[in-house]
């Protein structure tokens, strides 16, 4: 009877203790949200970022950290953007970001990385933003990925245009078009892909954005 009663007692014991550790868990979780926001709002972003990497909800996470994201940006704080996207936040590929049935974190790759790709043109970090533009293919460079790449050279030859860096713009194109010729032209699988993404007809294509553009 004794150790029956004394089982019971231990048992109830550590039922209360699992209890308490929920409830602490779930004020925790309130209590950095809560934090997280005061943070934000006073501008103590160095601090925000260190109560970010505290939620492991990942709904949270990528929550709070677009929010932490966005407030970068706006201050030209593009590296500590970047550095929540792709160290604090759980994101997955630019490939993997189309299949949104498939990914949680798919919506959240797909905008974020938007705002970061925008931000990358407008800072005039061309090479860098192909990194953050949606593909058709998980290797970045499969002729497949042709008309995203076309789209890609097409926002940066715009962007160039519109800040009067023509001449820099008539480089871009020559530069980077070779992208087609290595990986639509020569590439082992680019004859099943249309003609019209061979390297000739993107220079062609790509010289008409930057003619057609003021």
């Amino acid at each position: 009877m004794i150790t029956t009663t004394s089982t019971y007692n231990a048992w109830r014991h550590l039922y209360v203790f699992a209890i308490a550790i929920i409830i602490f868990s779930a004020c925790n979780a309130g209590s950095l949200k809560e934090q997280f926001e005061e943070a934000l709002k006073t501008g103590n972003l160095t601090e925000a970022e260190l109560l970010l990497k505290e939620m492991s909800d990942d709904n949270d996470s990528q929550y709070y950290g677009g929010l932490l994201i966005e407030e970068y940006i706006s201050i030209d704080n593009l590296d500590r953007a970047i550095y929540v996207f792709e160290h604090i936040t759980g994101h997955c590929s630019m490939f993997d970001a189309q299949f949104t049935t498939l990914y949680d974190n798919a919506e959240y790759t797909k905008k974020y990385a938007k705002i970061i790709y925008d931000a990358l043109l407008k800072n005039g970090r061309y090479d860098e933003a192909w990194e953050y533009h949606t593909r058709s293919f998980k290797d970045s460079d499969y002729p497949g990925n042709a008309p995203d790449y076309l789209s890609y050279m097409s926002d940066v030859i715009i962007e160039m245009r519109q800040k009067g860096k023509n001449t820099e713009a008539q480089q871009f194109i020559k530069q980077k078009s070779i992208w087609f010729l290595k990986n639509v032209n020569n590439h082992k699988y680019g004859d099943t892909y249309p003609n019209s993404y061979k390297y000739e007809n993107m220079c062609e294509e790509l010289n008409n954005v930057y003619n057609t553009t003021q």
